[in-house]
């Protein structure tokens, strides 16, 4: 039977979770749920996502909800159960099937899937279940979660398209390389200078990102083909 093709939002929140097979727990110790959540964090930096809630408590599976923020989802769970498995070294495979994965679309479905994650806590390890940091209770100092992003999630308008959210939005890449090619004329450079000039192309990358609906992939072929990494490294230090 062929697997159902997955509903992919490079703008969307996604409730995640992964169970392991029969050969070996995902988390046998906590020292494996450090491991996984410093995994996690850096995959966060790498995608320039954010992350709502998570548990890692039980041994046998994972729940995560993840605010994509223009990165491909697909690429965001490769990396983060190639890099958790390479870790594990186990002989046989890790994973049970693919990933499971919704789109949440709302916002009482939001608070309800974290309200469910928070509610997977187990009182031996419930440092490993993100309720701590919304309770303000956080063992386990992680990098994970951001208090603003939190703040957030209180405000039904997290769900509010980035086309009604920037003025004047770039919505796509015909019209961000007319924007590059203006900011280019308009500062006496042509676009192939701009590509070799580090802080002028990082301060477009930063410019355009905040004015448009484009994804991370998006941007980095507009500047000669960097990869979604490198865009979300330059965002996150512009």
């Amino acid at each position: 039977m062929p697997r159902t093709a997955r509903i992919k939002d490079n703008f969307g929140i996604y409730y995640i979770s992964q169970h392991c097979t029969s050969t070996r727990s995902l988390f046998e110790n906590n020292k494996d749920r450090d491991k996984f959540l410093n995994i996690l964090e850096s995959i966060k930096k790498k995608f320039n996502i954010k992350v709502y809630a998570y548990c890692i408590a039980h041994s046998n599976e994972y729940h995560l909800i993840l605010d994509t923020n223009g990165s491909d989802i697909s690429k965001v769970m490769k990396g983060l159960n190639i890099s958790y498995a390479i870790y594990v070294n186990h002989s046989k495979t890790l994973f049970k099937d693919r990933y499971k994965s919704y789109l949440i679309n709302d916002h009482t479905s939001l608070m309800e899937a974290i309200y469910s994650i928070h509610n997977r806590k187990i009182s031996s390890e419930v440092q490993y279940n993100s309720c701590c940091f919304y309770n303000q209770e956080s063992l386990f100092e992680t990098g994970l979660l951001n208090p603003g992003d939190v703040k957030l999630l209180e405000d039904n308008s997290i769900f509010k398209s980035y086309k009604e959210s920037c003025t004047n939005c770039i919505t796509s890449m015909e019209e961000a390389r007319r924007q590059i090619d203006e900011y280019a004329k308009n500062n006496n450079f042509s676009y192939d200078t701009i590509i070799k000039d580090k802080e002028y192309r990082n301060k477009l990358i930063s410019k355009i990102r905040k004015e448009s609906t484009l994804s991370l992939k998006d941007i980095g072929i507009l500047f000669g083909g960097l990869s979604e990494s490198t865009i979300s490294k330059i965002i996150s230090k512009n």
